[in-house]
């Protein structure tokens, strides 16, 4: 027997979503609901020692609280985590509250999962390094991780993370430290919260280029290969949302209805886009990735220059679900042509990016000359995300090259 009509598969096992103004008074309640008594906080430095943030989540963990690991860093090197681990170890730390950006959440992730392992941290890491990625123990339990985002980045609805393969940073240059990924469905965070009195701490100059890195989420889940109708709907939802709420991300004092609206946008573009085997980012997020390794710039701010021109070279070689995009962005679509839908949908985009006030050319970001550009689309050429290119699209390195070019 068949079927007519679309067949799919969605298997997505989110932990409890919690979003509000002052929602994380209710940690230590979700956390005694869990049988979770001792709590170890994940952070940068700045996001620990701000107490707009940290008196909240203080408050919120009360007695639960039993130390602060405060060392998380954007290179996100494995040495962090497994002196994060190591520490939660001597403390007896029963689950991880990861407070901030993507690096603190990446982090607790890997220290969640070299404490599934017997053996001492440092142990399992150098295996790790050999082996490329750090691995949840077959018969072991990850502890539990609680996130607390401060950006709007969307890596919080995830089971992956990235690392840095190094236990000694500076021994070489960042660039030739292999990337590591930890990926199981188990490091899916049990409990997030997402307090817009967090995000008002976070400086517009964070807050803007997360937010784009963000918002490319809901854009590429939609032409994904992996796109199912659960996630089509999430993410144009989200998509709607984030461009009504976004603007006010520069706006002093932040509007409080559209910040929630953001919120619960960041919230719909990320859900099931993290499912094991199945990531669903794609061709624009390889382009941030290709500048990560040489260059000091938010990969949200990369998303911004390079994303209009990525759409434009995607809609030339596929369809790339241009009207579902349309519908998205609200734009009418039964008077116009493909190739109109398409300009329209980049234009929505363009839109976004410039109400986050946000670069325009590759050429604004600091280190970076043009004679650069073949080497880094060799690196975006490379990247894995580029085989969950929507259906049709391979750029060639001479092909990334170009649209390099008309980014500059």
């Amino acid at each position: 027997m068949t079927t007519d009509g679309p067949q799919f598969e969605f298997e997505y096992s989110p932990g409890k979503i919690v979003c509000g103004e002052g929602c994380v008074a209710g940690l230590g309640d979700e956390l005694t609901r869990r049988n979770l008594s001792r709590a170890m906080v994940v952070s940068g430095s700045t996001v620990g020692s701000t107490p707009g943030v940290m008196d909240p989540v203080r408050d919120g963990l009360g007695d639960a609280l039993v130390e602060l690991f405060d060392e998380t860093t954007p290179e996100k090197y494995l040495k962090t985590a497994v002196e994060g681990a190591r520490v939660a170890r001597v403390h007896d730390v029963d689950v991880l509250v990861a407070v901030g950006g993507g690096s603190s959440l990446d982090t607790a992730k890997t220290m969640s999962a070299l404490l599934s392992h017997d053996a001492p941290p440092a142990e399992t890491a150098e295996a790790a390094i050999e082996e490329g990625t750090v691995p949840v123990a077959p018969d072991g339990d990850p502890a539990p991780v609680a996130a607390v985002p401060t950006t709007l980045a969307g890596a919080d609805l995830s089971v992956i993370a990235g690392v840095k393969l190094t236990l000694d940073p500076g021994e070489a240059p960042d660039r030739e430290i292999p990337n590591g990924s930890v990926s199981d469905s188990r490091l899916m965070p049990a409990a997030l919260f997402y307090d817009p009195d967090l995000y008002r701490t976070t400086p517009a100059s964070v807050l803007a280029p997360s937010a784009m890195n963000g918002f490319n989420k809901g854009v590429e889940m939609l032409y994904s290969p992996y796109a199912t109708p659960v996630t089509d709907g999430t993410a144009v939802r989200g998509l709607r949302l984030l461009q009504s709420g976004l603007g006010t991300l520069r706006d002093d004092p932040m509007d409080d209805e559209r910040l929630l609206e953001t919120l619960s946008g960041v919230v719909n573009v990320q859900y099931g886009i993290s499912t094991p085997g199945r990531y669903k980012a794609s061709i624009v997020h390889a382009f941030g990735h290709g500048f990560s390794h040489d260059y000091d710039a938010h990969q949200g701010t990369v998303h911004g220059i390079v994303t209009p021109h990525v759409l434009r070279y995607v809609f030339d070689e596929a369809d790339a679900r241009r009207d579902l995009l349309a519908e998205a962005f609200d734009v009418r679509t039964d008077d116009k042509s493909d190739e109109e839908v398409a300009g329209a949908v980049v234009d929505a985009v363009v839109g976004v990016r410039d109400d986050l006030e946000l670069p325009t050319r590759l050429r604004e970001m600091d280190g970076l000359e043009r004679d650069h550009l073949p080497s880094v689309a060799e690196e975006i050429r490379g990247d894995g995300l580029m085989d969950a290119a929507p259906e049709g699209v391979d750029p060639t390195v001479a092909e990334i090259t170009e649209i390099l070019e008309a980014a500059w």
